[in-house]
């Protein structure tokens, strides 16, 4: 201890030290400052424009909470809030659970499975809104891939007005939504099982455990920490999907397809309501933290410890 303070004597002692202590800070300090510009003073200039009355002709003023109380008030606002919450709660689990399934298929070796996992990759590397036109495609109501194909086998009497009845374009925006979502879970949940060790398997395979009881006695509890991940990933690419929806239905038949985002679009792009815009912005995302933490809160602390009590 002699020897070490002799040494920071000469060195320049206290100076030294405080360099040392400054190190771990000055080492992060870049990721910092790129979270700052590219991530705080967003959310930042965000919550400030909900706050103003900005206009691209006229300079800004003070709006308090009006711009709040005119989109909460507004006859869109519980209609798309309530749309979007219903295909969040709907397509968030089977986008999970889907992924989980395909996960545990590629996990297993066979013939071309490396075909099978690139392939399985391509509806996730699709730009949504390229993937709203494919799925319009699939889903129109003259001409559309489903109904010529369901008319030919004689399974429907005339074509589906799928993208024009409420209920059904609902469904339809869904089950593209789950197309594109799932590979990323997929993914995941894949890159979670191969990290579990392969003795685990054999031990229990050992004890006679079959398949589906080294599914879920293994697998699914050694995965459990990166299930919660992509559940909250899925859960944000749900509240903040636009492009799909406008590329398929543009929101209709009616609002039945309106979601937040969508409207978020609207009053900035074709309002000019920056102000309007930006307070939807701020309430979407708070919704999203708000169900963001009401998971982690039902969660169990041990499960995302990875098992080890906090």
């Amino acid at each position: 201890m002699a020897y070490d303070q002799a040494v920071l004597g000469k060195l320049g002692g206290r100076s030294l030290q405080r360099r040392i202590e400054l190190s771990p800070y000055l080492m992060i300090s870049p990721a910092l400052i790129l979270m700052a510009i590219f991530t705080l003073y967003p959310y930042g200039y965000a919550i400030w424009s909900s706050l103003q009355v900005l206009s691209p002709i006229l300079p800004p003023s003070f709006a308090g909470l009006k711009n709040y109380e005119s989109v909460i008030t507004s006859t869109y606002f519980f209609n798309a809030l309530g749309n979007t919450l219903v295909f969040t709660g709907i397509s968030v689990p089977i986008i999970v659970i889907l992924g989980v399934l395909v996960a545990a298929l590629l996990n297993q070796r066979f013939l071309g499975d490396f075909v099978l996992k690139a392939a399985v990759l391509l509806p996730w590397a699709i730009p949504a809104a390229i993937t709203g036109v494919i799925w319009k495609g699939v889903f129109s109501d003259s001409w559309g891939v489903l109904n010529a194909v369901l008319y030919t086998l004689g399974l429907i009497p005339d074509y589906v007005e799928w993208l024009t009845t409420r209920h059904l374009a609902t469904t339809a925006v869904i089950v593209a939504h789950i197309w594109m979502q799932f590979p990323m879970a997929a993914v995941f949940a894949l890159a979670a099982m191969q990290a579990i060790p392969e003795e685990l398997y054999e031990a229990a395979a050992i004890d006679g455990a079959g398949a589906l009881q080294r599914f879920f006695s293994i697998t699914l509890p050694n995965i459990k920490v990166m299930l919660i991940v992509v559940c909250l990933f899925e859960i944000l690419m749900s509240l903040n999907t636009f492009d799909l929806t406008y590329g398929m239905t543009g929101g209709g038949p009616g609002t039945s397809t309106m979601f937040i985002s969508y409207f978020i679009w609207a009053e900035f792009f074709k309002m000019l309501s920056y102000g309007k815009g930006a307070a939807l912005a701020v309430i979407l995302a708070l919704v999203a933290l708000a169900i963001i933490l009401a998971i982690l809160r039902l969660v169990p602390g041990e499960a995302l410890l990875g098992g080890k009590e906090g």
